[in-house]
């Protein structure tokens, strides 16, 4: 290559560790970082051993293993980025040929992978498996004997299909092109293409995963096909790179570069989605907490799901705004408050969240199981693991909270957060619960748990209250659940207006003025604590309601009201 060939490959191979870093740290952050949520990595040898023991299961160890460390996702994008820019480093020192047409073909395989990990649940394994086989190929063509490196290769193939899993077909399709014998590649293809069958008398799966690889997908129904597109493609890279084909001149190097690059940016894009990582956002901070920054998201960008909104309105409620801001925001009905299994886009994790923060502590478990059953692969979740500890400790059921915590206590970023409370459990003076756990039973069901009955939640809350009245969660939701099935009449019976030491939130206000009014109430005998602006805006509401003012324009000039959803939704 000339000396403006390797810069240009270079530069193109820089920006594809740029870009990709960028990308999956923050373009599709939560993305990588659901990677991570949706495992349970344990450095023991027991996990191990149950991890390698079927076809691939030593790449699956090594992708689990990286994906712990997405719980950041500037980490991940980093290590997401590496793995690509490194199958391109390998897959251009396989090449025969080094010329930049060749130089830049290597990229595709690279590009096809990027794709695949912008879908919903793929693997890191997919690519550790690609790596790995690149390496065997690499070892393998540096053996200079003819008969001892077509032996090694002979054994190799199951020896890789049970390391790496079906990519082992990669490596020996590679190292039969290399070598220019056609029988040779025969045979080689032929025990490739054995592995899987022979594994289907020995291990308990379908012959269609064991040939497309048990962990290179979490999905095992609708498996996409990008994965061997880009094993094709790297095999034609590499037998490219053995034909006569000419380099070409300088115009068209340049042009192969350029396409690549062209290629690569629709390409990956349309396998993102912007929908799926906002859902993503969502249910992580409400996983993690993180109340404030999900209002500031949904400032943002406003949520469009049932799951978002019930994160944004448990949000909202935990900062103290939920009656002040949440019809601000798009409301669907009582679903966006209190998701149940057939609310579209819900998420377990979250929606155990917000039981968990009600006292609902027993109905949260429930939709932790739910959340554990929903991983496609059926691993576990290192932060479903967290909040069964939390609701175990809760319930005061401390030999369960030890199961859950000596798993997390085998994890990396949550070894420290459950070793200190493994070590509160083993106190010789009886296990010590912080004040959070105390608090929280204190909120919860005290006398018989029962049921919980979606379609008459505000029992539950009432029942709450009842037993705990300072449970301001309880009360916050109950107030809001009446607002959003279009119960005014019990809103104003629960609501203590005459308790707020400051101005009542807005959509309290709205409420309470639409049943005075629908009460038959005089207008101008309102209490004080409506505000004028409000009462004024009210009556204009009534005036543009009863001069029948289009939808568009009563939602643009009171789409942010309680009355609005009320009339309108």
């Amino acid at each position: 290559m000339t000396r403006p060939q390797r810069i240009t490959d270079l530069s193109v191979s820089l920006l594809l560790l740029v870009a990709s870093t960028v990308y999956f740290s923050v373009w599709y952050a939560f993305h990588t970082v659901n990677l991570e949520q949706l495992q349970l990595f344990e450095g023991t040898w027991a996990y191990f051993a149950e991890t390698v023991s079927v076809p691939g299961g030593f790449s699956d160890y090594l992708g689990r293993f990286l994906s712990q460390f997405f719980y950041h996702a500037w980490s991940g994008a980093l290590i997401l980025a590496g793995l690509l820019v490194l199958i391109r480093a390998l897959l251009r020192r396989i090449c025969t040929r080094k010329d930049a047409i060749i130089g830049a073909a290597t990229f595709l395989p690279s590009i096809l992978l990027m794709m695949v990990m912008c879908l919903r649940f793929p693997t890191v394994s997919l690519l550790t498996a690609f790596c790995l086989t690149l390496v065997a190929v690499l070892a393998v063509k540096g053996i200079r004997s003819t008969k001892a490196r077509r032996i090694w290769t002979l054994i190799l193939i199951p020896v890789l299909y049970l390391l790496l899993g079906s990519l082992a077909a990669l490596f020996a399709a590679i190292v039969a092109i290399q070598e220019h014998n056609w029988r040779f590649g025969v045979v080689a293809l032929l025990m490739a293409i054995a592995c899987p069958l022979v594994a289907s008398l020995i291990f308990p799966y379908p012959l269609g995963r064991l040939f497309y690889g048990l962990s290179y997908y979490k999905v095992h129904v609708q498996m996409p096909v990008w994965p061997w597109v880009a094993a094709v493609v790297a095999a034609a890279v590499v037998a490219l790179a053995e034909s006569p084909v000419l380099a070409g001149n300088d115009r068209t190097w340049r042009a192969a570069y350029a396409a690549v690059v062209i290629f690569a940016v629709p390409a990956v894009l349309l396998c993102s989605s912007r929908n799926d990582e906002q859902s993503l956002r969502y249910n992580s901070l409400a996983g993690k907490r993180a109340w404030n920054r999900i209002v500031t998201e949904a400032t943002r960008r406003a949520p469009k799901t049932y799951g978002e909104t019930a994160c944004l309105n448990l949000a909202l409620c935990k900062t103290g705004h939920l009656g002040g801001h949440m019809f601000e925001f798009r409301q669907d009905g009582p679903e966006t408050l209190l998701p149940n299994e057939n609310t579209p886009h819900h998420d377990g994790l979250s929606t155990a969240e917000i039981f968990y923060q009600l006292g609902m502590v027993n109905n949260a478990r429930r939709y932790c199981f739910e959340a554990l059953n929903a991983i496609p692969d059926y691993q576990k979740s290192a932060p479903v693991f967290k909040l069964l500890a939390e609701i175990s400790l809760v319930n005061e059921n401390f030999e369960m909270a030890r199961k859950y915590l000596t798993s997390l206590s085998h994890t990396l970023f949550y070894r420290r957060w459950a070793n200190e409370r493994i070590a509160l459990l083993k106190d010789p003076a009886g296990p010590f619960v912080p004040n959070e756990y105390i608090e929280k039973r204190y909120e919860r069901y005290k006398g018989e748990d029962y049921i919980f009955d979606y379609n008459h939640a505000d029992f539950s809350l009432r029942q709450l209250l009842v037993e705990h009245p300072g449970n301001l969660t309880a009360l916050n939701y109950l107030l809001a659940w009446n607002l959003l099935q279009k119960y005014t009449g019990e809103f104003v019976a629960t609501c203590p207006f005459e308790a707020f030491t400051s101005t009542v939130p807005k959509a309290w206000q709205e409420g309470f003025v639409l049943d005075w009014n629908r009460s038959g109430y005089p207008a101008d005998d309102l209490p004080e604590f409506i505000t004028p602006a409000l009462a004024a805006r009210f009556e204009a509401f009534t005036r543009d309601f009863n001069a029948n003012v289009p939808l568009a324009a009563m939602q643009e000039r009171y789409g942010d009201t309680y009355w609005f959803y009320y009339f309108f939704k």
